[in-house]
């Protein structure tokens, strides 16, 4: 099961390089694509306020039993519109972890435009790739291994 293998592995080994600039006091965190929460649990308990964004029912569902001693807040939404309507504010980081690789070149575009406009001035974006072949009934696209840094929301990235 899908939900079993993202909880196999820890936030601390899928992001032990970028680890440093996540924020060291407590701050607003968004995770899109969350999956089973796992990231956004860990972020939870080092103190800061998450807000988990996952589109799949059954893995939302998953993660928010779970995890549900976290202090998560879990929303149906998803890239590249991200309304989050019932969450609206800014964020001082972002996080997409194996989820950009779902968005085509046009939806990239617009989703970066989006999470900018997210981003507190000086938010950190954070973005994990997977390659390789698509899960079943999953799209994927290819997707290049380069660093994105956003240093001002104002500022999307290309």
């Amino acid at each position: 099961m899908l939900a079993v293998q993202y909880e196999e592995v820890t936030f601390a080994e899928v992001h032990r390089d970028v680890l440093s600039p996540v924020p060291a006091e407590p701050a607003r965190i968004l995770d899109i694509g969350a999956g089973t929460g796992r990231d956004a649990a860990a972020l939870a308990a080092l103190g800061h306020s998450v807000v988990a964004v996952e589109q799949t029912a059954e893995l939302r569902g998953h993660g928010q039993r779970i995890h549900a001693g976290s202090a998560v807040e879990w929303v149906d939404d998803a890239l590249p519109a991200l309304s989050l309507h019932q969450c609206p504010g800014r964020f001082a980081a972002v996080f997409a972890t194996a989820a950009w690789m779902h968005l085509d070149a046009e939806e990239r575009g617009l989703a970066m435009a989006r999470i900018a406009a997210l981003l507190m001035p000086g938010g950190q974006f954070f973005v994990n790739l997977r390659h390789g072949p698509a899960p079943n009934r999953r799209h994927m696209f290819e997707v290049s291994s380069l660093v994105f840094q956003a240093k001002d929301s104002r500022n999307a990235l290309d």
